[in-house]
């Protein structure tokens, strides 16, 4: 008896050390499946999540094909009414340009300025609205005639352009090898095309495609009005020099340099006048210490 009391004394301390091993190890699969269940979980979620927007896509994609199916044609114009909308504004309110007012064109026609403010796609500027017209552009393109010199636009509410032009003073004719005439302003600027009949006063200018190149001498000229008087032509000879051809025929050749003292010679021998044209037909003075001369013929 006393050695069966003894094993039992042994085994009971193995039963108290084997239960604490049992829920070490229950701890730790709880702990995993725990990990586990809420992986399932979340790709659950996931998984869910990522149906449903595939769903909300195809429905969105279906709803715009059905909408731009049934409104395309209304769609296509709404850019157009947006950029219309402005326009139909000013006209809603009564700021159409109803006329247009000019001061200080005194050759100008009112043809050549309605002409000037026409544009390509929007027609006259009659009717169109104030308030979206560019008063630059609009200056730019009166500036562009021949005529005129300076403009400046200004827009009056509700319904007026008023211009006001500082036209070109015409000085000189231009002729062009093709033999058309020209009036030009002090700085050899066309302004219009000319009838010589109607401008007898004026002298003119011939051998150049570019009449400015003769209006620093023309300047010069005049510091001798009697000779200035006289002149009925400046040809440009070779883009260097000048002829003066004087209203009774008489020629005379000017230098290509010290032209101001050439002139002065010229003033002195009266040159324009009937005594000299008389007997001959031109003078040279390109030589500085010489002058050469040609008979008329008899």
């Amino acid at each position: 008896m006393p050695k069966v009391a003894a094993k039992k004394s042994r085994k009971a301390p193995a039963k108290k050390k084997a239960a604490p091993r049992r829920r070490v190890t229950r701890r730790q699969m709880g702990t995993m499946e725990q990990i586990g269940a809420r992986l399932d979980q979340g790709g659950a979620v996931m998984a869910t999540a990522a149906l449903q927007g595939a769903f909300l896509a195809l429905i969105a994609a279906a709803l715009l094909a059905f909408l731009y199916t049934v409104f395309s044609g209304q769609m296509r114009t709404i850019p157009a009414k947006i950029a219309a909308m402005p326009e139909q504004a000013a006209r809603g309110l009564g700021l159409n340009v109803m006329q247009v007012t000019i001061k200080g064109g005194e050759s100008l026609t009112t043809r050549e300025v309605m002409t000037a403010l026409r544009d390509d796609k929007a027609g006259s500027i009659i009717g169109r609205p104030l308030p979206l017209l560019s008063a630059s552009e609009l200056r730019d393109a009166i500036e562009a005639l021949g005529p005129v010199k300076h403009a400046a636009v200004t827009k009056l509410l509700p319904n007026t352009i008023h211009i006001s032009v500082i036209e070109r003073s015409p000085k000189a004719l231009y002729q062009n090898a093709d033999g058309e005439f020209f009036v030009i302003d002090e700085s050899g600027a066309i302004i219009r095309p000319a009838d010589v009949t109607q401008h007898t006063e004026l002298l003119t200018i011939s051998g150049t495609d570019n009449p400015g190149e003769a209006t620093a001498f023309m300047a010069m000229l005049r510091r001798h009005p009697v000779l200035f008087a006289r002149t009925a032509g400046i040809q440009v000879v070779g883009g260097r020099r000048f002829d003066i051809r004087f209203r009774n025929g008489f020629v005379a050749k000017l230098p290509e340099d010290n032209v101001a003292a050439a002139l002065a010679r010229l003033d002195s021998l009266e040159a324009g006048t009937g005594s000299l044209a008389a007997t001959l037909d031109y003078i040279d003075l390109r030589d500085p210490e010489w002058a050469y001369y040609k008979p008329k013929e008899k």
